[in-house]
């Protein structure tokens, strides 16, 4: 049995090639979303505990995890490599890095906050999602700080217990920042190293367009012994790894 951790653009893509090989999975995400209709697959929600997820795996003869989640979900990534079992991550495409004077890369969100409070924008975008607010609290309680958010009541709900005010929120779907910066007069962005799925190259060309800072973090580095792949390779990894296991 094949575990797959998604609720991405990449989870969607793994569930329909194990769909169309016909290749017996289970797929995983941490809140409960709506997914296509499985034939191959079973489907679970809710975040697991490194303990949780081993006791999952072997009630579930689980031989093999397709990774497809979000590059930034750190404690997953550290979760699933506990579980001492082989690890395929399916990789999103990313740009190459923008060389531009406007274009500022971070390795952490500490440092794109040390650098924003010595080099502080008039009115920054932040596009980094609901949850990073806390992260970044340091900078936008000091400076004028716009949220892009989902449109949902709970992301709305846990931006204000994280202290945020309404009129610092706006909720939208990604995409389309040209308009964001026109209408709020937005002078920097600060977004995370997403990859293509993630829009980041639409991202920097909006910035560069409109002649604003964009700050991004980059991905966090992925544990030792994941191996890489894509929507061309998974298949071919995962029956070569079923026919020797």
């Amino acid at each position: 049995m094949i575990l797959v951790f998604g609720g991405t653009t990449e989870g969607r893509k793994a569930m329909a090639l194990l769909e169309q090989a016909g290749l017996p999975y289970c797929y995983s995400t941490k809140t409960e979303v709506e997914i296509p209709m499985q034939v191959c697959g079973t489907y679970r929600h809710g975040a697991l505990t490194p303990p949780a997820l081993k006791e999952f795996c072997a009630a579930k003869n689980i031989s093999v995890i397709v990774h497809a989640s979000h590059p930034f979900a750190s404690v997953l990534h550290q979760t699933i490599a506990d579980a001492g079992l082989p690890v395929l991550r399916f990789e999103r495409e990313y740009p190459a890095r923008t060389e531009h004077p406007l274009v500022h890369y971070f390795d952490s969100y500490d440092a794109a906050l040390n650098y924003l409070c010595v080099h502080p924008v008039k009115k920054l975008l932040a596009l980094t999602g609901v949850q990073t607010i806390s992260q970044i609290e340091k900078y936008w309680r000091a400076h004028t700080t716009l949220f892009r958010i989902l449109p949902r009541e709970s992301s709305l709900e846990q931006a204000l217990a994280a202290g945020c005010s309404r009129e610092d929120l706006i909720m939208a779907m990604p995409g389309n920042e040209a308009a964001l910066i026109a209408s709020h007069g937005i002078t920097g962005i600060l977004t995370k190293e997403s990859g293509e799925s993630g829009l980041l190259s639409a991202k920097i060309h909006e910035a560069l367009q409109a002649g604003i800072p964009i700050f991004i973090i980059a991905r966090p580095a992925l544990p030792e012994g994941f191996i890489s792949v894509n929507e061309h390779d998974l298949l071919d990894h995962l029956k070569a790894y079923l026919v020797c296991h």
